[in-house]
């Protein structure tokens, strides 16, 4: 109240003739004044039966799906239900659909697609990942005019709606008091039973234990009887159903509200306004060493006709670094990317980035020849077929970049999503594990390999998925299988040898016995032919 009287009685509050930096200038009010609703949050608002229900229906639909279950068939038809759900949404809040939204689209369901088609626990991590990370750009995509954006931008807006939608996740209590407040300012004679309906629920659920503990404590025979009946109910399938459901309600609400109310600026801002000079400091000493490594690649590496130090091999020397030059391929990206979006265009600069784009060009695939020898002298794992396939996405991202470098109007980022995107449904459609076994227990490498890297190798191959069941429990490409089998038949006893055999052949048979409608999986359905 005195704040509010200090402002009454000053003669100069408001004052339009007041001078810009006098102290009796108008001030901004110690609180803020509401933001206005945009259009689509007040349609969220008008419809809000729909939205409620809707995403009630569509948490009751994601539990169904998803509960306890990451590679079922039912993945893909809750990747469908999804997207219909969105687009439906969106058409309700006055949102129009965009042509080229079907290249999100038919990545998701192919991902989807993917994650009952594989039992490899790294490829159903990376396609869930992909499949939010696509579905969230695809909203963003739908919701705003994003056809110049850049990375920066992309990332902002992404950093945005992340936090917009956690500070949205309580929304459904307050849009519904706004709801019934204005179905009671503008009564037109339908009656709502949405609220009487909610009230009883919350009254009902709390009154019915209550009242069931009493009568089980008033009576023996009920109490037996409940009793049983308890015991029957599986409370932690209920609890974890109940609290998924109730999640994704809030959360799916959250998603919806936050995109409605559309706080990210859909204008970009240019950034390059620091000095070239600096960028052309760093670079070009950063230039002079790539060079050097880069002759020595050639010189040493790609060619091979100079001494090495003393106590290196030539494939020794080859095997190692790869982990090391993929960590600076990444590092020389960003920093491209940095210079672009950062400093001013100067000649001199494009030139020095276009030579580190270059030397980055020959440590790529310095990286993926030294990872080739080192899987030629020991095994094949998804991690090494991993580097492999980021290289490769390197590769073709630095092209990429090399080319917006002198042409500032080529569109990285979708350029860079698409490749991303495609190379990826490309490895998850692979089946890595098919050819890690197919690899590892070839008969030209198990010959090749030592005492030492032949357990390594059975150790990992017990571990793999069922994607190489095809190749483990068949005769035809396993050549421990048949004395594995005589294990079985009960004419010898089992080895440490054979161990690996029977932890992979043990793990396939309760994966396959476990399967159920909701959870049938191809991966696994495919290997069962091959467990008897």
């Amino acid at each position: 109240m005195e704040q509010n009287n200090q402002y009454a009685n000053n003669p100069y509050l408001n004052n339009p003739n007041a001078e810009p930096n006098s102290p009796y200038t108008a001030q901004p009010r110690p609180y803020a004044a509401k933001r206005e609703d945009s259009v689509y949050t007040k349609r969220l608002k008008e419809h809000f039966s729909f939205f409620s229900i809707g995403s009630l229906l569509y948490a009751i639909f994601y539990t169904f799906c998803l509960y306890r279950n990451t590679s079922g068939i039912t993945y893909p038809f809750f990747v469908i239900g999804t997207l219909c759900y969105f687009f439906f949404s969106m058409r309700k809040l006055g949102v129009p659909y965009k042509k080229d939204s079907v290249f999100y689209i038919v990545s998701i369901v192919l991902l989807g697609i993917s994650n009952c088609l594989t039992s490899s626990p790294q490829l159903l991590a990376m396609n869930k990942c992909g499949i939010f990370l696509l579905a969230f750009i695809m909203m963003i995509h739908t919701v705003y005019m994003d056809k110049n954006w850049n990375f920066p931008k992309y990332f902002s807006a992404l950093t945005q709606m992340t936090g917009t939608i956690f500070v949205c996740v309580f929304r459904p209590f307050s849009d519904m008091i706004s709801y019934f407040d204005a179905r009671k300012k503008n009564k037109d004679g339908k009656k709502s039973y949405f609220l009487p309906v909610l009230i009883g629920t919350v009254i009902a659920i709390p009154l019915l234990l209550f009242v069931t503990v009493l009568l089980a404590s008033a009576d023996a025979v009920f109490a037996s009887i409940f009793s049983r009946i308890l015991e029957s109910i599986n409370f932690v399938t209920i609890f974890g159903t109940a609290f998924m459901t109730i999640g994704v309600f809030f959360a799916s609400y959250a998603v919806y509200a936050a995109f409605c109310m559309k706080e990210v600026k859909e204008e970009i801002t240019d950034h390059r306004t620091f000095e070239p000079i600096i960028a052309i400091i760093i670079t070009v000493t950063l230039s002079i060493i790539y060079l050097m490594f880069s002759i020595i690649q050639i010189l040493y590496l790609f060619i091979g006709n100079m001494q090495l130090p003393d106590g290196y091999t030539y494939s020794s020397y080859a095997r190692e670094g790869f982990f090391q030059l993929l960590t600076v391929c990444i590092l020389n990206l960003l920093i491209v990317l940095v210079c672009l979006y950062l400093f001013r265009d100067n000649a001199v600069l494009k030139a020095i980035l276009t030579i580190i784009s270059g030397c980055t060009f020959i440590m790529i695939l310095s990286s993926a020849l030294r990872m080739l020898m080192y899987i030629n002298r020991y095994n094949l794992t998804f991690l090494r077929i991993f580097v492999l396939w980021s290289l490769a996405v390197i590769f073709l991202l630095m092209a990429g970049v090399t080319i917006s470098i002198y042409m500032n109007k080529f569109p990285l980022f979708t350029y860079s999503m698409v490749v991303v995107t495609v190379f990826y449904i490309g490895l998850s459609f692979s089946h890595p594990d098919y050819w890690i076994a197919k690899y590892n227990l070839s008969p030209q490498h198990i010959e090749y390999l030592d005492e030492y890297d032949t357990r390594d190798s059975q150790k990992y191959l017990a571990k793999l998925s069922s994607d190489a069941a095809s190749i483990i429990l068949n005769e035809k490409t396993n050549p421990y299988l048949a004395d594995y089998l005589a294990v079985l038949d009960g004419e010898d006893d089992i080895n440490d040898e054979l161990l690996w055999m029977s932890r992979y052949h043990n793990r396939m048979r309760l994966l396959s016995e476990d399967m159920h409608i909701r959870s049938f999986n191809f991966s696994l359905h495919a290997a069962e032919k091959y467990l008897h």
